[in-house]
């Protein structure tokens, strides 16, 4: 009887473990999943060594928009995962002049690079680019040394893993990430 409550118990525990690892693998690879920022390429708003969550099923519904953070396996280095924001969509042609973008020739207004500037020596061009579909321009926020889309060119999507979603280390900037 009691080598009986024994190995119904080693069962129960053993099932809970099972059904624990199997949602954990199905929550990293299909819901979400943490990433940790190796880099200066998206400061101000995302600094080296912090931490955040990224989700993986904001990509399964095929919603990318234009300035989100996305984490994406580096096109000229597959083995390694880079994080940017994603400036241009399917379709449309990108240009830039004298550091500033240029979306179907109207300028792009980009909030989250406020009092940033291109140093004079930096002042990137970029002839017109029509992005084609299933294609996406990124860019990282600290534009002087962020290695990009002006460097490796349109990022197919199937390269994009994850949508940044919010902040969880440090503790002082967690939150929300804009």
């Amino acid at each position: 009887m009691k080598n009986q409550k024994l190995s119904q118990y080693t069962k129960y525990i053993v099932l809970n473990i099972l059904v624990a690892a199997i949602s954990a693998i199905l929550l990293v690879n299909y819901v979400a999943a943490a990433y940790k920022i190796r880099g200066d390429s998206m400061n101000s708003v995302l600094k080296d060594e912090e931490r955040v969550i990224i989700s993986r099923l904001a990509l399964k519904t095929g919603i990318i928009d234009r300035f989100d953070i996305v984490v994406l396996h580096k096109p000229n280095e597959p083995g390694k995962s880079i994080i940017k924001r994603v400036i241009g969509l399917p379709g449309e042609i990108i240009e830039i002049k004298d550091g500033d973008v240029y979306i179907d020739n109207k300028k792009l207004e980009q909030p989250f690079l406020a009092g940033k500037e291109y140093p004079p020596y930096r002042r990137d061009t970029l002839n017109p680019l029509l992005i084609q579909q299933g294609h996406y321009f990124v860019m990282g926020d600290n534009r002087e040394v962020s290695q990009d889309s002006r460097n490796f060119g349109p990022v197919p999507a199937k390269f994009i893993f994850g949508k940044t979603i919010f902040r969880y280390w440090p503790l002082s900037r967690i939150g929300k990430i804009k």
